[in-house]
């Protein structure tokens, strides 16, 4: 099974990524821990402005993610992949998109003490950086691939996750994947 996760900053990808890894025993993949660990290397403290100001004008950036996971998805069957263009370069997979109101995507993101590659310290600039780094991604993806992320026809669901607990979510998705996979 085959599972790409797409969708907005602090939706819960990560959270859900790792519920359904162990839920059906499968690795594991995140192209974001990725780019976290490009920007640290790049000397950047916020994913949001490595994104902004370095990844838009490298290409090769995206490219070398973009390639990464096209080869995983190409070599493995049975993952979780947590990439915003997962959808795009593992087609045979099930592809799901978590959405979340911005105002709950950056309490989230502010209130995950694993996050150390966002510099936000309010809702305010959260919900601002939240906001840039999306409209930078699908920006880039555009002009790279003439992929729209924002495009609901690339997905087999869409969830708005906004007002469910994680394990509300776990649950509609794995009843989705279930009734997907008969």
């Amino acid at each position: 099974m085959k599972i790409t996760l797409a969708g907005s900053p602090g939706s819960g990808k990560s959270t859900l990524r790792r519920m359904l890894a162990e839920h059906y025993g499968l690795s594991t993949k995140g192209t974001g821990d990725f780019m976290r660990e490009l920007s640290r290397k790049h000397g950047y403290s916020d994913i949001t402005q490595f994104l902004v100001e370095y990844v838009s004008e490298h290409p090769e950036v995206d490219h070398q993610v973009d390639e990464e996971q096209r080869l995983y998805g190409e070599q493995n069957d049975n993952f979780v992949l947590d990439a915003h263009l997962g959808f795009h370069f593992v087609p045979d997979s099930i592809r799901i998109c978590l959405i979340c109101d911005l105002e709950e995507a950056a309490r989230r993101i502010l209130e995950d003490t694993e996050r150390t590659t966002e510099d936000a310290t309010t809702i305010s600039d959260s919900v601002d950086a939240s906001q840039k780094r999306r409209d930078t991604m699908r920006n880039n993806f555009l002009s790279l691939y003439l992929v729209d992320i924002d495009d609901h026809s690339n997905f087999d669901l869409i969830l708005d996750t906004s007002s469910f607990s994680s394990k509300e979510v776990f649950e509609k998705v794995i009843t989705f994947i279930d009734s997907h996979n008969t």
